[in-house]
């Protein structure tokens, strides 16, 4: 089930006004049976659904709960994409991703520190080949999403890689070169990020995959711009930012080589943002 908990740790009072600064869980396990884990589809604090959602993909499959989620749970979500198939375009692009913006332990602003842990499998995955690029399309299947612009940081895969973006996708690192033999089964990883619009932001990923029994594969960035206030171009990134997962397909094209269908499930989500602030429309 879905808890958003919001628990007072500092207030700052003055005759002008009153700022609260708290700690705010969000929790996705989906043992309720729901894709979104008991949490609203309508009003100001919901979950932005796909199949649900006005503008998002129409599909009846593009979202869907599955039995055997991770660590032994009863039940995960899935988020399926097929190229070339216009009820699986959202916004425009062919996307199927549950949309957290609205929800303060789910999102973040410049100056929040915030841990993210997370499962995550790959269903039945056939990779995408390059063809006659350089390299195949990266499909993101976790976000952070700045609105008003595009990801501060994301992981994607790339053909048979996972690949760990950063810095509005300026920096990639490669975390895992083959995942085809994690295919079909449960991985967890983990950010744990300060979020700055100058360069004293920082990050520590880690990742533990199956057969493993502690978080490696580490990568951590220190001294860096984080929360991206302005495209490579100059154009401005606005408003805040949140996590958002499941399959986002910007540049995929069957016709050069990306594989047609994808589909991953997430579990057990969790995010704290430690230095929340009531979100206020933007």
């Amino acid at each position: 089930m879905l808890r958003l908990i919001y628990t007072l740790v500092a207030i700052a009072v003055s005759t002008l006004a009153t700022p609260c600064w708290a700690e705010a869980v969000f929790q996705a396990d989906y043992e309720d049976g729901s894709v979104t884990s008991g949490y609203p589809t309508l009003g100001g604090d919901r979950v932005e659904v796909p199949g649900l959602e006005p503008g998002l993909a129409t599909a009846a499959d593009a979202a869907y709960v599955v039995a055997g989620g991770a660590h032994g749970t009863r039940f995960a979500v899935a988020n399926k994409v097929v190229l070339d198939d216009p009820a699986y375009i959202g916004g425009g692009y062919p996307r199927s991703e549950f949309g957290l913006g609205r929800i303060v332990g789910a999102s973040y602003r410049d100056g929040d520190h915030g841990v993210y842990t997370f499962s995550m499998q790959l269903k039945d995955l056939v990779p995408s080949v390059k063809g006659t690029r350089k390299a195949p399309s990266e499909d993101v299947v976790w976000q952070f999403k700045h609105h008003g612009g595009g990801h501060d940081l994301h992981l994607a895969l790339r053909g048979t890689q996972l690949v760990l973006g950063w810095g509005g996708n300026v920096h990639k690192r490669v975390v895992t070169d083959n995942v085809m033999p994690y295919v079909n089964q449960w991985m967890d990883l983990r950010f744990d990020i300060h979020w700055s619009g100058s360069s004293t932001g920082s990050f520590i990923f880690e990742m533990k995959l199956p057969g493993e029994t502690e978080y490696g594969h580490r990568v951590e960035m220190k001294d860096i711009q984080t929360y991206v206030t302005a495209s490579s171009d100059g154009t401005p990134w606005t408003g805040t930012g949140s996590i958002q997962y499941g399959v986002y397909r910007n540049g995929a094209r069957s016709a050069d080589g990306d594989t047609k269908t994808l589909i991953v499930y997430h579990d057990e989500i969790k995010a704290i943002n430690f230095t929340a602030q009531p979100m206020r429309a933007n």
